[in-house]
């Protein structure tokens, strides 16, 4: 109660069913006032505005189904306030009006009054208590029909539901005979109910499960887990009200946890009552643990008290139950009254008249065929007599109580007592003879037989029955083992102790009448606490729930501030790093913002943002930059050209409408690309494709595959073929490569490799006719050196190679002048001195001399056609890779022996791993001959004759031949190798001609230098096999 109110409490009696009501002033808010019922400590709550609440929550009846008059009253004001405070409404009846008219307020006040906090293990400690003892014991409960039900009542989303099915499915894993397991749950809100039939949970929902049981029980999917289908099997879901449906039977456990909470007290006490009735014997019941039985002790045993985990036991009644809860009313008439069982459809009674007839029987059975008889329980409280019990039975003074120390004489109670406490020890029974009874009859005696009252069935483990009979021989007493007697001196000393305990017990009553009384005043307070510990617990769980909202969009919104602070970061790092300028301007043409490289031609600082464009001055040659910028938000059409700065460089520049996510224009973005390079690249590119366009050569680019992608217009020209026509072709297609003497493949090969090839192809036009081209193709390659594109440089060289021809043959026909000249000059010579010895012969003498001469002479003219035939008609040979090493070596040893008598010494420098040599071995063998010979011949006075082998850079065979001889004067140099020149004072000079024509045949190179006094270098360079 609040304080701070006047409340005027008034106390009604009692005994008229009067209530303790509490009255306050009048405010905007409804404050609940606490009204007692003094006979179950009942707090209720009484409101000014009653009527209002009244048809709010029949609002709520009528749009969901779903009547709210069991909830407390706290908790439906505080939430009603709570929707209240979020539409800015202080009075309730203006919160009634618009539940009228608003039903998706309607709705969300439903649902906000179904507090829906749920999630799987909640309180996991509890949940491994149900595990290890609940668990096992229901199962031995069941072991012989081997099937189990559970019920869980307000299952909200299905979690706690599925939690305890995933324990029965692995206590069944372990289990060498499976139980049959069906989980009813039930709850009031149909949404609820039907996510939980799909059995689906986003990740938050299942972060508190154990990895082992996430992948065991569930399947994930995306950001989704999808329940086991077992389990979903084993759980049947259904809409289903506590209060006013019927509840489910036979039932060994039952779940509802923080449920019973936000109900009022009278309600709770329905709903266990009918826990109760639904629950098997021994059934358990698992409670929230904020949650309490109340004063509904007898229908509940504590099973463990920590986690509110509790057992049914059957209840007494109000006094002993006499033949089996058969009653008699004042009229002695029989009165039934049906058991638990019975009411569950455990027995069914067929005919009422056959049942009576079944009582009498056994009423007439025990009246004259059983001795008289008690059942006490634990508690040492009688609960059912039978038989004449009168004799021994007798009612005390004061409150009735059926204890066994109030209804039977002291000494017999103490036997009784310590007698039930060996048979509840040892399980026998136990005699007492011949114990004194006071009554009508002097010296009357009993025997007393107390045992255990059944050794079958569990669920009287704790009853003991006693049994009353008459002693045969009363006068002559056979004593046992187990007889209970007390001396006479002894039962006046209890009789003086009865009578002190009388007194104590007086006193005693009234101190207990005190502290009752004061107990009341404590009870009611502390049904009060009750009632306000409940409450904060059900706004406990409102705040979690709120809590769990709140850290859900916390988490959201720091999601999204993270990644806002990303994406500016992002965005602040792309606008710097781009190096391009960019300025952000209102719809009122002033800054917003700008990028660090806008100031290198706008004078802007950072205390200008918010100042109009209009009042910054630029570098710019052009003034028309804010109108555009006024043009473009009026007409939302983007503006982009080229402006030129005072520097001299040049910019895009792009005006463009600032749109949101909305699509609402907010101002205009401004950005300045230094194209300055671009453009004078681009100047240059127009240069050189103008070049290209107009060059004299075929100009033809391809891609890295060889695919022609570009030919000028020269190309056009020459072949006739069109840019369309050839795009896509090879470059081996624009060739004729059947009549060249180059292959393809060789080409392709060596370009590869990133070499380029010069050559002549012969080509053909478009309309067939065939021409010669002077070719040139390099590969193009980009920074990291692969090869992006092929470029062909062409031109027409069959004019060209026509007069060449006709130049050749003129040259040719003016050596062949020369050499007939040369050919008459020498063969004269020898012909004059045959015919002046043939003379000398005539004229008689001796001839012998003249003969030897004349057979040298005529050797000399042989030699001279022989090498004539060797330049006139080269005979046809074989190409075959050889080393050029070997044929070195055999020349070098055919020739040692005359270097030897010229006291010349044959140096080698060989490399080691030179390629072959495509040759003629004998036509190079003729070619090192002439060399190595003439270098020997020129060293008369002996010396040291180099001969040199290496692979040049260009990949050939390098030969060099190296003599210390005299050397050959500057003026001579450029005559060898012409027809019938030689520097010797013997030879026909034919010899290195023939061996320029063998090392060109080998499309080779042969070049002498020589100095004088020093000695002459001939290199020959020969290609080698690839």
């Amino acid at each position: 109660m609040n304080g701070n109110q006047a409340l005027q409490y008034r106390l009604c009696p009692y005994e008229s069913g009067g209530k303790i009501v509490g009255r306050g002033a009048p405010a905007g808010r409804l404050e609940a006032l606490p009204q007692v019922r003094p006979e179950d400590g009942e707090l209720e709550s009484v409101y000014d505005d009653e009527q209002t609440l009244q048809r709010i929550l029949g609002l709520l009846n009528k749009a969901c189904g779903i009547d709210f008059q069991n909830y407390k009253r706290s908790s439906l004001i505080r939430r009603i306030e709570r929707r209240m405070g979020r539409l800015s409404l202080e009075e309730m009846e203006d919160y009634a009006r618009l539940l009228t008219d608003e039903h998706d307020e309607l709705r969300a006040l439903g649902k906000d009054l179904l507090i829906e906090v749920t999630h799987f293990f909640r309180d996991p400690q509890a949940f491994e208590t149900i595990q290890k003892k609940v668990i096992p014991a229901i199962a031995e409960s069941r072991r012989h029909e081997r099937h189990i039900r559970v019920w869980v009542a307000g299952c909200s989303t299905g979690e706690e539901a599925y939690s305890l099915a995933m324990l029965f499915h692995q206590f069944n894993e372990s289990s060498a005979e499976p139980y049959s397991v069906k989980i009813f749950s039930t709850d009031l809100d149909k949404d609820a109910i039907a996510a939980a039939s799909q059995g689906i949970y986003p990740e938050a929902a299942v972060t508190s499960l154990p990895k082992p049981w996430l992948r065991r029980y569930f399947t994930r999917n995306g950001d989704l887990y999808h329940i086991d289908k077992d389990i979903r099997k084993m759980v049947v879901f259904a809409h289903h009200n506590i209060v006013e449906d019927p509840p489910f039977s036979r039932l060994d456990l039952i779940a509802c946890r923080n449920l019973l909470i936000y109900l009022q007290s009278e309600t709770q006490r329905k709903v266990l009552s009918t826990f109760h009735f639904a629950l098997n014997p021994d059934g358990f019941m698992f409670l929230g643990p904020s949650e309490t039985i109340g004063r509904l002790t007898h229908l509940f045993v504590p099973y463990d008290r920590k986690w509110n985990i509790f057992r049914q036991k059957l209840p007494p009644g109000p006094g002993p139950v006499f033949a089996s809860e058969i009653d008699r009313g004042n009229s002695g008439a029989p009165r039934t009254r049906p058991t638990a069982a019975a009411r569950r459809g455990h027995r069914k009674l067929k005919d009422l008249q056959s049942f009576m007839k079944t009582d009498e029987l056994y009423t007439a059975f025990v009246d004259e065929h059983m001795p008289p008889c008690m059942v006490i329980d634990e508690n040492n409280e009688v609960i059912h007599l039978s038989g004449n019990v009168n004799p021994y039975v007798t009612l005390a003074k004061g409150r009735p109580s059926w204890n066994i120390y109030k209804i039977v004489e002291a000494h017999i109670a103490v036997a009784i007592v310590t007698a039930t406490q060996k048979v509840r020890k040892e399980k026998r029974a136990v005699y007492y003879k011949n114990m004194k009874v006071s009554g009508s009859e002097p010296s009357s005696s009993v025997n007393l037989i107390v045992k255990p009252f059944s050794l079958k069935n569990k669920t009287f483990d704790k009853l003991v029955l006693v049994l009353f009979e008459k002693p045969e021989h009363p006068d002559n007493p056979v004593r046992s083992a187990d007889e209970f007697e007390i001396e006479p001196n002894v039962n006046h000393r209890m009789i003086e102790l009865e009578q002190e305990l009388r007194q104590a017990e007086e006193s005693l009553q009234a101190t207990i009448e005190e502290l009752e009384t004061s107990n009341e005043e404590l009870q009611a307070t502390n049904e009060e606490l009750v009632a306000a510990n409940e409450e904060l617990m059900s706004t406990n769980e409102e705040l979690q729930s709120v809590n769990e909202e709140l850290a859900t969009v916390n988490s959201e919104y720091r999601f999204k501030l993270q990644e806002l602070t990303e994406v500016n970061d992002d965005m602040d790092n792309f606008l710097t790093s781009t190096n391009i300028g960019t300025v952000f301007l209102d719809t009122g043409m002033c800054i917003r913002r700008f990028t660090p490289a806008t100031t290198k031609e706008i004078n802007l600082l950072e205390i200008d943002y918010g100042r109009p464009l209009g009042h910054i001055s630029h570098n710019f040659d052009d003034d028309g930059i804010l109108s555009d910028a006024q043009n473009v938000l009026k007409t939302l059409i983007p503006v982009e050209r080229e402006i030129r700065s005072r520097s001299g460089l040049w910019y895009s520049m792009r005006v463009l409408p600032y749109r949101t996510n909305d699509h609402v224009i907010k101002g205009i973005v401004l950005t300045f690309v230094d194209i300055t390079e671009l453009k004078s690249a681009n100047e240059q590119l127009l240069k050189l494709s103008y070049a290209i366009e107009q060059s004299p050569s075929v100009t033809v680019i391809a891609d890295a595959e060889g695919k022609v992608q570009y030919v000028n217009p020269k190309f056009t020209e020459m072949t006739e073929f069109q840019m369309a026509e050839v795009a896509g072709s090879s470059l081996r297609e624009l060739n004729h490569w059947d009549a060249s003497s180059t292959s393809f493949e060789e080409i392709w090969s060596m370009l590869l490799s990133g070499h380029e090839w010069k050559g002549e192809l012969e080509c053909r036009r478009k309309n067939g006719a065939n021409y010669l081209e002077s070719v040139k193709i390099l590969p193009i390659k980009d920074r990291d050196g692969r090869i992006i594109h092929y470029l062909k440089i062409a031109e027409d060289i069959t004019e060209r190679k026509q007069t060449e021809e006709l130049l050749r043959k003129s040259e040719m026909l003016s050596a062949v002048g020369q050499l007939a000249a040369g050919i008459a000059h020498e063969i004269r010579n020898p012909l004059t001195a045959l015919k002046g010895f043939t003379k000398l012969m005539g004229s008689g003498g001796q001839h012998g001399n003249y003969l030897s001469i004349m057979s040298a002479e005529l050797d000399r003219i042989e030699e001279i056609v022989g090498e004539l035939l060797v330049l006139a008609k080269p005979q046809a040979a074989d190409f075959l890779p050889k080393s050029v090493a070997s044929i070195l070596h055999d020349v070098i040893m055919l020739l040692e022996t005359q270097a030897i008598i010229s006291k010349v010494a044959i140096d080698t420098d060989i490399e080691d791993e030179l390629p072959l040599a495509s040759c003629v071995e004998n036509q190079l063998k003729q070619v090192f001959i002439n060399v190595l010979k003439n270098g020997v011949e020129a060293m008369p006075g002996g010396g040291t004759f180099l001969v040199k082998v290496e692979k040049s850079e260009r990949g050939s065979i390098r030969i060099s031949f190296i003599d210390q001889g005299c050397g050959i004067p500057e003026t001579k140099l450029a005559k060898l190798g012409k027809p019938f020149y030689t520097t010797k004072n013997k030879g026909t000079g034919l010899g290195l001609m023939v061996s320029y024509k063998i090392i060109e045949n080998h499309r080779g190179s042969m070049t002498i230098t020589s100095k004088e006094g020093i000695g002459t270098t001939v290199v020959i360079e020969l290609p080698a096999v690839p």
